[in-house]
């Protein structure tokens, strides 16, 4: 399995937000919402670092989920595990040893991250179990019985996404022809259905960005539209038009605004936002010129933003920067410096940051900010050995 193709793929993965009230729909917003304080902060470049929480209080053990990863052995003949480490591990190495999860197949193509439900109860999961990689199943994992259930068959499914409320899952098919759609399914299997009939044919292909509220955020490869698609019934509701440069749109956990890498690919450009839905008082929170910003995550309680930056490329070599700031702007902090940052991962009570580096001096591993102090390190658990490749974490809440 090829470490480059697993990278080039993680962007379609992401994380479930934590448990929030789920808002009204934009579908029935009659003008849009204004979120008092939310004032333009002034353009930010790289900065030095700075503490962006406040200090963690003594109980370390608090909220702190557990670590999914996938473990890859560098010597021949020898499988790649699911794996899990407690949370704990994260602020002290005297924690439980690291867990193999059971799984119904082998791991023989390109991976993901594990999609975790709001609840943190289910994880769903695109794989193939047949030889030749198709068709892909969707399933859906039990964490506390250690189960697998498929839930839905088709010829290659894109990594899946649950909504807000973790009523729904959400994933695109693809039939290896050009063909593709959206379907949305219950956690039990029910309600099966294809929802993506009334998105414009002239956009095809669609990137899907995630949920806002009880919507599916659908973002048109070609042009760059981006419109809502209604889980219920298939509605759909343009959203923003001609984004063709932003190369993600992201809603926040509570769903009160969205972020996203607004690139002008004259000037090379990129000017990171966050707006609120409907598009109003867009605020500019960093900006560079050239390379790539990629990925970019909320912190549970929609406060922080984290996103890396690739900057040139050094003697073939890139180079991976990640910030952390306020969705306002405020108090940027450079908190890592890598090589190739595959994920980004907030601890569920959001006071760490988990890096994904693909291609780290001794491989590809997972390092731990702790935002109230800067201060990161490699993750060690008992049993967790760096001879190994650690790779598509997800954080279990």
């Amino acid at each position: 399995m090829k470490r480059l193709l697993i990278l080039l793929l993680i962007f379609l993965t992401a994380c479930s937000p934590a448990a929030t009230p789920t808002p009204a729909s934009f579908f029935n917003l009659t003008t849009v919402p204004a979120t008092p304080g939310l004032d333009p902060a002034p353009e930010q470049t790289q900065s030095e670092a700075l503490p962006v929480v406040t200090e963690s209080s003594p109980q370390i053990k608090e909220e702190a989920g557990e670590l999914y990863f996938f473990y890859q052995p560098r010597q021949q003949g020898q499988s790649i595990q699911l794996v899990k480490v407690s949370g704990t591990c994260v602020i002290d190495a005297n924690c439980p040893p690291l867990e193999v999860i059971p799984v119904p197949f082998a791991f023989n193509f390109t991976i993901n991250a594990l999609s975790w439900s709001p609840d943190g109860k289910y994880a769903a999961f695109s794989y193939s179990d047949q030889p030749n990689g198709t068709p892909t199943k969707l399933w859906l994992f039990d964490a506390a019985s250690k189960t697998w259930t498929s839930l839905a068959q088709f010829a290659y499914i894109d990594p899946p996404f649950w909504s807000p409320d973790g009523s729904w899952i959400a994933f695109r098919t693809q039939d290896g022809l050009g063909g593709e759609e959206v379907y949305v399914v219950r956690p039990n299997g029910s309600e099966l259905k294809s929802v993506s009939a009334a998105l414009p044919v002239e956009g095809r292909p669609y990137i899907m960005d995630g949920w806002y509220s009880d919507d599916i955020i659908m973002r048109s490869a070609l042009s760059g539209s981006v419109y809502l698609l209604r889980a219920a019934n298939g509605q759909v509701l343009p959203m923003f038009e001609s984004m063709a440069a932003r190369t993600q749109f992201i809603a926040s956990p509570d769903a009160g605004f969205f972020v996203y890498d607004d690139y002008d690919a004259n000037t090379q450009s990129h000017t990171l936002k966050v707006t609120e839905p409907g598009g109003a008082a867009a605020v500019t929170i960093s900006n560079f010129t050239g390379g790539s910003v990629y990925p970019i995550v909320w912190s549970p309680d929609s406060n922080l933003i984290a996103f890396n930056y690739y900057g040139s490329f050094a003697n073939g070599t890139p180079t991976a920067e990640v910030y952390v700031v306020s969705r306002t702007g405020e108090n940027p902090s450079l908190v890592y410096k890598g090589t190739t940052v595959g994920r980004l991962l907030f601890s569920p009570n959001g006071k760490y940051l988990l890096v994904e580096e693909t291609t780290s001096i001794s491989g590809g591993h997972l390092f731990i900010v702790n935002l109230a102090t800067l201060e990161q390190k490699i993750l060690q658990a008992p049993g967790l050995s760096t001879e190994y490749d650690w790779y598509a974490p997800s954080w279990r809440p």
